[in-house]
């Protein structure tokens, strides 16, 4: 069965919800690389390198960093199976994965309260609520791919950047065409950088001053685009 796509519209509820998910992201991840010893819970290319730096440096941090590799790309399979199934019945997988991510970013709230003050990057409590924040932004990552492939990542800014960077130029050049489709493209992409801009600024203050309950934040959003989602595909 084709796989139920959100459609192409830049003004429409697909650009509103993909720029909550990145004001989600942003807070998260700064959360996690702040509370969880350097960990990137949205993306795993810094990750490699932090596992690289823990190699050098003979760190017990990189047993959290090894872990949570095979809990991304399970947590992402599984999504994936969660989206086929919901496809097969003729209706979207965007709520459904929305209140997985939800519970994986409670549960990940949660533990890390209970285990505050995190000081030992392998203590139980510690790893578990860094593996819980990388289900969340996997099943966030999955969704990105499976529910809007059309559209701008919410959780990579590099590629988003690069795209922006790009279509910049492009829009300024006036080529009939592709200026319009750089323009397009644009108007989906700097909202997004923006927004998982904010998140990170808001992440940061909110953990300083809140500790792991600033997550309450991207938990109610997530829940507030959930009770919106439209159980089969997307209007304008």
């Amino acid at each position: 069965m084709a796989s139920i796509e959100v459609p192409l519209n830049p003004l429409g509820r697909a650009l509103r919800f993909t720029v909550t998910l990145a004001f989600i992201a942003g807070i998260v991840d700064v959360v996690g690389f702040v509370a969880l010893f350097g960990l990137f819970t949205s993306h795993f290319t810094g990750n490699f390198v932090v596992i690289g730096k823990e190699i050098v440096d003979h760190s017990l941090r990189l047993i959290a960093e090894l872990i949570a590799l095979p809990v991304f790309v399970i947590v992402i399979m599984l999504t994936r199976l969660l989206v086929l199934r919901f496809e097969h019945r003729g209706r979207s997988a965007f709520r459904g994965c929305l209140l997985l991510e939800i519970a994986a970013l409670t549960g990940c709230m949660l533990v890390g309260l209970a285990a505050s003050p995190i000081t030992d990057p392998v203590a139980v409590g510690s790893v578990v609520a860094a593996q819980l924040g990388v289900a969340a932004m996997a099943v966030q990552n999955a969704i990105c791919r499976l529910i809007f492939p059309r559209h701008s990542p919410t959780t990579v800014m590099t590629i988003n950047l690069t795209q922006a960077s790009v279509d910049f130029v492009d829009m300024r050049r006036g080529v009939p065409g592709l200026s319009d489709a750089a323009r397009d493209r644009f108007e989906r992409t700097a909202p997004i950088i923006l927004a998982f801009s904010a998140g990170v600024i808001v992440g940061a203050y909110g953990y300083l001053f809140f500790s792991f309950w600033c997550l309450a934040i991207p938990v109610a959003g997530l829940a507030a685009v959930a009770m919106r989602a439209p159980p089969v595909g997307f209007g304008k």
